[in-house]
């Protein structure tokens, strides 16, 4: 039989022999006629306290058209054909449904209820932010074998009974590779050496990264030139002999090398035990200075994409609003804590006593506001504002003036989570050149990921833990691979479907101001035009000629969120950049609309990361010690 509708069958069996009697049964076969349309629907998270957003993801198949509605509000969200995700915050429990409408009018739904409870004290649970940024690693190269380590553990599926997934490398092993300027093809390999020379993500690496050929046009999105990158960087170097350090591989081998937890044992568990996103992205299409200023500013260098000092030679701070100008107009306490010194210093032994070298090493003295909190004072005058002479944090020669309310050493940090003093706001620099992870700088990652673990254990372990949040990122990708391109309209061109929808970049790659990267009259670099003549931008008709810094993002960064309200096991595929988290502290301490720029009004609120009401970390685990050999920093054998 094969019917064309819905039938009801009726099964009827005689007895046999001198039996008579019988027995019946009824079958419905439900024929689905061809193309009628699919859906399905759910809420990430389910369960939120007002004030709190959730994401509804959609899945439709022969699907002509897709809205989402509500029972409370008659609110409408279209969707694409297929679905796709809509962010909502409903103020009481609501439940959606999604309509799928195909041919003939065939329509399927879907429904998903997010209930909004008074729970604990939501974002307001948290007192305290702090936010550490290390230096160039793309997610790939460090996080990109998670899922493996994940599953082996069990610690791939959350409290909630999901399954989550990390959009990695694990099973593109085979089919990724790059090529080189002689034509030899680098697959993606497992790094045997905890140091590898330098790589570069600047303006123009950073896109021909994306497109090696072409990237001036919209080619498909192939993610090949990280390897020609590398190479080129390594010879140029060499030839000039202006880089920093030596290079052992000119072939650019190196960008397509990855760590997992053989290493990187500390950092695996903590990103599998707490959360973290794969759609974590870096501001700017450049190197670590551009996305260091952009992190404080909400998004904007004013149309800088080099190192205003070192790379344009300015002789000026950018005067640039920043979060902790924001933060001080609010009456919120803020700090930056240094982890070195201009002069590379970690300890007061280190130093060389000569001018400068206990200067803090931080991004904050670039920006006009810094001048209020530290400057230098070569002829030890008397130190202004609220500002002391420098030997208040170790420089016996008091050669700078600071406010160690404001600005202080690492110790400091450590101290004042003791004490259960820290600010609301804490941004904790690198230790440069030291044990920031660096590529190229004679350092193990192994000495990175040590300080990092003694600075999230001391945080564990502190008074402070109890109401704080820590977000751990990098500044930028820094030249190793990445498949995810940071590209609007393509950023999940090779992302695997089985992950669900993920939403575009789009939605959080936009301008932050006006300023786009232009090229500077007369050639020298000003305090908004720094381009060179064959860069991104410098041609009209170039991507980031037409759509300024919206056009690319940087790449994906490594990450986690370590909270006793960190949902456990959580990872989050809704795009984000650097801004995000300065939107997080906006949104706590001064109020929803408090954004410094378009861009980081655009990042997503990051509350999905979190349950203030089950408190799932409320006593935090027990992560392992951390690798310390340092046998394997041996730049010139990567690998196999």
């Amino acid at each position: 039989m094969t019917p064309t509708q819905t039938t009801t069958y009726i099964i009827t069996v005689h007895g046999s022999g001198t039996a008579t009697a019988t027995a019946q049964a009824t079958v419905t076969v439900t024929v689905t006629p061809v193309g009628t349309p699919t859906v399905t629907m759910s809420a990430n998270p389910m369960s939120i306290t007002a004030g709190q957003s959730s994401t509804l993801t959609v899945v439709a198949t022969n699907s002509t058209n897709v809205v989402i509605t509500d029972n409370v509000d008659s609110n409408s969200y279209p969707l694409g054909t297929s679905g796709g995700t809509q962010i909502v915050n409903p103020t009481t429990t609501t439940i959606y449904t999604a309509t799928a409408t195909g041919a003939n009018n065939l329509t399927a739904t879907a429904n998903a209820t997010v209930t909004v409870g008074s729970g604990g004290g939501g974002v307001n649970s948290i007192n305290h932010v702090i936010f550490l940024q290390q230096e160039n690693r793309s997610f790939d190269t460090y996080f990109g074998m998670l899922n493996p380590y994940r599953r082996a553990q069990g610690w791939n599926i959350g409290d909630d009974g999901k399954d989550y997934e990390v959009d990695g490398i694990d099973d593109k092993l085979s089919t990724i590779s790059n090529m080189d300027d002689e034509g030899d093809v680098y697959p993606l390999f497992k790094f045997t050496s905890t140091c590898v020379d330098d790589e570069t993500s600047a303006w123009l690496e950073s896109y021909g990264d994306v497109n090696r050929f072409d990237f001036l046009t919209s080619r498909p999105i192939l993610m090949d030139g990280f390897v020609h990158t590398a190479e080129g960087f390594a010879k140029s170097c060499v030839a000039s002999g202006h880089c920093s350090g030596s290079f052992t591989d000119l072939t650019g081998r190196r960008a397509m090398g990855y760590y997992d937890q053989g290493f990187l044992n500390y950092y695996y568990y903590m990103a599998s035990q707490f959360a973290l996103s794969d759609r974590w992205f870096s501001p700017v299409a450049s190197k670590s200075i551009s996305n260091r200023i952009a992190t404080f500013t909400g998004g904007t260098t004013q149309g800088l994409v080099r190192d205003p000092g070192n790379d344009d030679h300015l002789n000026q701070q950018l005067n640039i609003p920043t979060i902790f100008e924001k933060l001080d107009q609010a009456k919120v306490s803020w700090k930056v804590y240094y982890t070195v010194t201009d002069g590379f210093c970690l300890n007061d032994d280190e130093c060389s006593g000569s001018a400068g070298a206990y200067y803090p090493a931080t991004t904050f003295a670039y920006l006009t506001y810094s001048y209020r909190f530290m400057y230098e004072n070569p002829t030890g005058a008397a130190c202004t504002g609220m500002t002391q002479a420098s030997s208040v944090v170790g420089d016996t020669t008091n050669s700078f003036c600071i406010d160690p309310n404001h600005v202080a050493p690492l110790e400091q940090f450590l101290s004042d989570l003791s004490t259960g003093t820290l600010p609301s706001f804490a941004f904790i620099e690198a230790g440069y050149g030291k044990n920031d992870e660096h590529p190229g700088s004679g350092q193990s990652i192994l000495a990175g990921q040590t300080q990092l673990a003694n600075i999230l254990n001391s945080f564990m372990a502190s008074p402070s833990w109890k109401d704080s949040v820590f977000f751990l990122s990098y500044d930028e990708g820094g030249g190793p691979y990445d498949h995810v391109p940071p590209v609007p309209g393509h950023s999940n061109d090779n992302s695997d479907a089985a992950l669900g929808a993920i939403p575009d970049i789009a939605q959080i790659a936009v301008n932050a101001d006006s300023f786009f990267p232009c090229l500077p009259s007369g050639g020298t670099a000003t305090t908004h035009c720094d381009l060179n003549l064959t860069d991104p931008g410098a041609t009209p008709g170039d991507a980031a000629a037409v759509q300024g810094f919206a056009a690319q993002l940087g790449f994906r960064l490594p990450n986690m969120i370590v909270s006793p309200f960190t949902r456990r096991h959580y990872v989050s595929h809704t795009p984000m950049d650097h801004t995000a988290v300065i939107k997080f502290v906006e949104n706590r301490f001064i109020g929803g609309t408090a954004h410094l720029t378009p861009r980081d009004a655009a990042q997503p609120d990051l509350l999905d990361f979190f349950d203030f009401n089950a408190v799932p970390w409320a006593t935090p685990p027990s992560p392992p010690k951390p690798v310390t050999s340092t046998t394997s920093c041996t730049p010139a054998n990567l690998g196999p």
